[in-house]
């Protein structure tokens, strides 16, 4: 794994509107296995506040089995995030989601006997 440092340049925002971190990397490219490190960031920022700053950064270089590995391993991570939903309705057809309470009317009622014990418990 190849080290190096770079500067690079910090914008983060905690508005009603946005709520991000981005990091650009000077005459950088990152790719699938890589690492960026960020010296002495400000990770705490009020409501309302915008920041933009410039750090040091050191960017480690996956080598080429562990790039594989970590392409490989994401197609197959996305695919969990393929049922997430924050509504009520789940579009797979594996599983009735939410189950519909049954209706009086749908359920055929049966008689039920009440249960007659000839024998209390014994002690």
């Amino acid at each position: 794994m190849s080290k190096q440092q770079v500067q690079c340049h910090v914008d983060m925002s905690n508005t009603s509107e946005f709520l991000y971190a981005h990091v650009d990397l000077n005459g950088v490219q990152v790719g699938p296995g890589d690492q960026v490190l960020v010296h002495d960031p400000i990770t705490d920022i009020s409501f309302g506040e915008v920041l933009s700053y410039d750090r040091t950064a050191t960017v480690s270089k996956a080598g080429i089995f562990s790039r594989l590995w970590v392409y490989l391993t994401a197609r197959l991570e996305v695919t969990m995030l393929y049922e997430v939903s924050f509504s009520t309705t789940r579009f797979s057809k594996a599983k009735k989601y939410p189950r519909p309470a049954p209706s009086k009317e749908s359920v055929p009622m049966k008689e039920i006997a009440p249960i007659i014990l000839n024998e209390g418990v014994k002690v």
